[in-house]
């Protein structure tokens, strides 16, 4: 499967890196993507974690709602 969208999620990294890190037997473990995550600097690891990646799994917007997508 491909990404077919990237939502930027910035204003949310800290909140996101904090419940990461509640985690904290899997940040503390070497291999897991959150002890991975734990160990990098800050600024690479932000760049990581502000981008979502998605893939469309359905045809696209409702019939008539440009802005709904199809569940």
């Amino acid at each position: 499967m491909y990404v077919t969208t990237t939502v930027d999620v910035s204003p949310w990294a800290a909140v996101k890196m904090a419940a990461i890190l509640a985690h904290r037997s899997e940040a503390a473990r070497e291999r897991p993507l959150p002890g991975l995550l734990a160990r990098l600097p800050e600024a690479e690891r932000d760049e990581i974690i502000r981008t979502e990646c998605f893939t469309r799994l359905t045809p696209g917007p409702a019939r008539g709602h440009p802005h709904r997508l199809v569940a």
